[in-house]
Formats: structure tokens, C-alpha cells, sequence
């Protein structure tokens, strides 16, 4: 091969492998201007007392069992109850339009201070929630603490994404779709006949 040929395929190759990389290069860069960039979501603990009553034909509870994990929920609501109370106070009663990206630094600010309210409040519940934990789970047979550690990790993982969508909203909800601006449509969006 003539060596005029051999560098121009060389240049050719190393000019295709760094074109992924110099067209990655040119791309915007979105940032995220979430307050919450890399931090976990706070979430309330799971009470395995509910979990375990709400599956009880799954768990194959005794009267016995029933009774006595139906006594510890109620301990668990009545000492939880002004504790959720005020976490739902901690709630923002606003959404950002744009998502959590269109936010003004007030807001911003507002967000993480009730966040870290948030995050106290759950740290002082956890306590009792791991305590009541501990005494469904001795109340249980070995099969059925199994079949209750499922439901609970389940629960956790539906209560996890619940808290992850709480304040994301996508800027395309709030957004028209191309084209209809100005255009009068009738009530079931096609256009008037003329």
C-alpha cells in the first residue's frame, strides 16, 4: 500500500473515532438547578403494623396475631399522628410552573428550609417506627416475617417514588402543543367548520 494512501486512511480513522466525541463536545449543557441536586428525598418510615393488617389473608394471621398487631398500630397512629400532622404542614403549597429548574433563589431557599424541617421531624419519628417494627415482627412465625419484610420493602419503594414525583413537574405539562396557538377549536379540539 503507498503510503499516501495509508496516511490519508489513517487521518480518515482517527477522524471517525474522535467524531462522537467532538459532536458531544458541541451539545448544550444542561444543568440542574434543582436544590435538591444529589440529595435523597426524606421518607416517612413504613409502618409494618398497617402493611402487615392491609395483607393479613396473605399472611395467614391468627386471631391472636391479628389482635395484638392491630393494638400496635393504633399505639404507633395515636403516637405518630401529631408528627404527620406536622410534616404535612411542611409541605410546599406552591409547584414551580417549569419544574424545579424555574425556581427564583427565595424559593430555592424556602424549598431546602422545609426540607431539612422535614428531614427532623422524620429522624424524631423513626425511632418509634423501628420499635413498633420490632414488635409485629416478634409476634410473626419465621414464614411469615419473610412474606411481612416483602410487603414492607414494597411499601417503601411505592413510598419513595411517591416522595421522588412530589415537587418534579415536566415543563412540557404547562407547555401548548405546536401549531394550536391562536387556532379557535370547538370543545372537542377540532377546528369550527367555516
Amino acid at each position: 500500500m503507498p503510503r499516501s494512501i495509508r496516511s490519508v486512511a489513517t487521518i480518515a480513522a482517527f477522524a471517525l473515532v474522535l467524531s462522537p466525541s467532538l459532536a458531544i463536545g458541541q451539545m448544550p449543557v444542561r444543568r440542574d438547578n434543582s436544590p435538591f441536586a444529589g440529595k435523597p428525598v426524606p421518607i416517612v418510615p413504613v409502618n409494618v403494623a398497617r402493611t402487615v393488617i392491609e395483607h393479613e389473608k396473605d399472611m395467614a394471621l391468627s386471631d391472636s396475631q391479628r389482635t395484638e398487631i392491630s393494638l400496635i398500630q393504633r399505639r404507633l397512629d395515636s403516637t405518630t399522628a401529631p408528627m404527620l400532622k406536622k410534616l404535612d404542614s411542611l409541605r410546599p403549597s406552591w409547584r414551580p410552573a417549569g419544574g424545579l429548574n424555574d425556581l427564583s433563589q427565595e424559593q430555592r431557599d424556602q424549598l431546602v428550609s422545609l426540607r431539612a424541617a422535614q428531614i427532623a421531624v422524620i429522624d424524631s419519628m423513626s425511632p418509634t417506627f423501628a420499635k413498633a417494627r420490632d414488635q409485629v415482627m416478634s409476634v410473626l412465625r419465621p414464614e411469615q416475617k419473610e412474606r411481612a419484610a416483602k410487603f414492607e420493602k414494597n411499601a417503601r419503594k411505592r413510598a419513595e417514588e411517591s416522595a421522588k414525583r412530589e415537587l418534579e413537574s415536566s415543563p412540557q405539562q404547562y407547555e401548548r402543543p405546536a401549531g394550536r396557538r391562536g387556532m379557535i377549536r370547538d370543545a372537542t379540539g377540532r377546528a369550527p367548520l367555516d
